[in-house]
Order: C-alpha cells, then sequence, then structure tokens
C-alpha cells in the first residue's frame, strides 16, 4: 500500500527534503478544510521557521501555534506539557509538532507521541530520526523495516531509509547515496540538505572531492548553512585543505549558529583538553 495522495501530499515532501521556497508555493495553491487546513497551517509555519522567519502565524487551534512558537526554544517541552492531551494528539499532526517540542529535554516521550500514530509517514520519519539521534540504529532500521508494507514510495519513508543506511554503515552507504540522488532528481532539486545528505554518504563512501564539490555547491546557494559549514570543517580536513581552511569555515560556522552541535561538542572537548593540560602541569 503506497502513501494516499492529498493537497499536502507535494508541500510535505518538500518540506522534509529542504526545499522550503517550493513548499511555500505549493502551500499556496491549496484550498484545504478540517484536519487539512491544520497541516497546512502547520507546514507554511515550519517552512517559514526553516528560512529564519521567526514571527509566528496565527494557526487554530491555538493550542498548535502555541507549539509552533515553542519549536527550537530552550524549556519547549515543560512549555507545552499542558497541551499533551489525549484530544490534541489524536492528530497525526499535532503528534509530529508535539514530538519536535519535546525532541531535546524528553525524547522517550517524544518516541511514544510517535508511536500513536504508526501509518503517518511524517511521524515515522521523526520517530527514525529521533532513533538515529539516540544511536538507536537497530529499533530505527526496524521500523524502516516494517513500514515497507504500507509506505514503500513514499518520499519520507525514502528519507528514513537512506538515515537509517548512513548510520548501518557498509553496502548502505551507498544504496543511502542512490535515494537521496533519486529524491533530488524526482521531487525537491539540489537543495542545501540533500546536498550535505549525499556529501555524508560520498565522505563515507572515500570520495572526499565530490563531497566537497557538493558542500560548495550548498553553500553557495546558503553562506549561513550551519549543516554546510559544519561538514565543511570535517571534509576539508580528510582533503587534506590547510588548517586556516578548517578555521575559517568553524568561525563561519560558529558566527552562523553557536549552538550548532557540532560547535557544542568541539566546544566541550577543548574545554576538557586544557582542564586535563592542566592537570599534568601542576
Amino acid at each position: 500500500m503506497t502513501e494516499q495522495l492529498d493537497d499536502l501530499y507535494t508541500a510535505r515532501n518538500l518540506l522534509y527534503l529542504g526545499a522550503y521556497p517550493q513548499a511555500l508555493n505549493a502551500l499556496s495553491k491549496v484550498h484545504s478544510r478540517g484536519a487539512q487546513e491544520l497541516e497546512q497551517q502547520s507546514l507554511k509555519h515550519r517552512a517559514l521557521l526553516a528560512q529564519g522567519q521567526r514571527t509566528p502565524l496565527p494557526m487554530q487551534p491555538s493550542a498548535l501555534q502555541t507549539l509552533g512558537e515553542q519549536l527550537g526554544k530552550p524549556e519547549a517541552a515543560q512549555a507545552v506539557e499542558p497541551l499533551l492531551t489525549k484530544e490534541h494528539l489524536a492528530s497525526p499532526v499535532f503528534a509530529a509538532v508535539a514530538a519536535q517540542a519535546l525532541w531535546n529535554e524528553r525524547p522517550d516521550e517524544a518516541l511514544r507521541v510517535l508511536a500513536m500514530h504508526p501509518k503517518s509517514p511524517e511521524c515515522l520519519a521523526l520517530s527514525v530520526a529521533l532513533l538515529l539521534k539516540l544511536n538507536r540504529a537497530d529499533l530505527a532500521l526496524k521500523s524502516v523495516n516494517g513500514a515497507r508494507a504500507w509506505a514503500e514510495d513514499a518520499p519520507l519513508a525514502q528519507l528514513a531509509e537512506a538515515w537509517t543506511g548512513l548510520h548501518v554503515g557498509g553496502e548502505k552507504y551507498t544504496e543511502a547515496l542512490y535515494i537521496f540522488e533519486e529524491l533530488a532528481q524526482a521531487v525537491a532539486g539540489e537543495t542545501p540538505l540533500l546536498m550535505n545528505a549525499r556529501a555524508v554518504a560520498r565522505m563515507h563512501l572515500g570520495q572526499v572531492e565530490q563531497a566537497e564539490e557538493l558542500l560548495l555547491r550548498a553553500l553557495g546557494q546558503n553562506a549561513k548553512h550551519a549543516d554546510t559549514l559544519a561538514n565543511l570543517v570535517v571534509c576539508a580536513g580528510l582533503a587534506g585543505r590547510p588548517a586556516e581552511t578548517r578555521a575559517q569555515y568553524l568561525a563561519q560556522l560558529r558566527d552562523a549558529a553557536p549552538d550548532h552541535p557540532f560547535v557544542q561538542d568541539l566546544a566541550a572537548k577543548e574545554a576538557e583538553f586544557d582542564q586535563l593540560a592542566a592537570s599534568f602541569s601542576q
């Protein structure tokens, strides 16, 4: 059974593949009602948020607007706690947004919320992404394999399968690369998100120069794209570029996204190194 086509099918896929202007354009052509109107509001809000627009959109019900306003904020999980009612979570749209609000602080609860909608491609993709973030590639692979019976050709299911392949490794690197390339050709075109995904796959396959080319093209589209800059730091090291080049990319990343996980992880390692060095100098 394939994913049911609906008026938001194209916009939903474009959003998750990083084609935000195209997603907004697709949404502008849809005149939805009821549950679809709720999802349309949510998709539009997230597409604007992904492009850096922080002005919240009016959304109904107001609980969804409150959730949307909390995405990416510290302590979001605590702020949205009163909204996690059975009535609200019965909507896969609400569940998907709620899970993203719970993502960093309460991942177990986010997974529980997503599991309430086992045949929602969006909830599947989010669940797999979160499991991979928690280093549970085994459970992510189980979810991907289980979805093949009902969502085999859904772009979101393919995306989840490719993400999982990057974590499993081996021959899965090549399979992931093919999926990312197919999604770019068939659905979204050359987006920074997909170019980064392909670059990561190529780095794992030892194709460093091709990876660097992809990342530089992504940087040309968006000079402040945080994941592109983070991957360029790594790729420049693998390619043997001068230390100054790596330092330049890192400085750009720190300026563009000081809270990026790569920056925070590097800062923690530098602090740990300084602490160890100090202990030996005493």
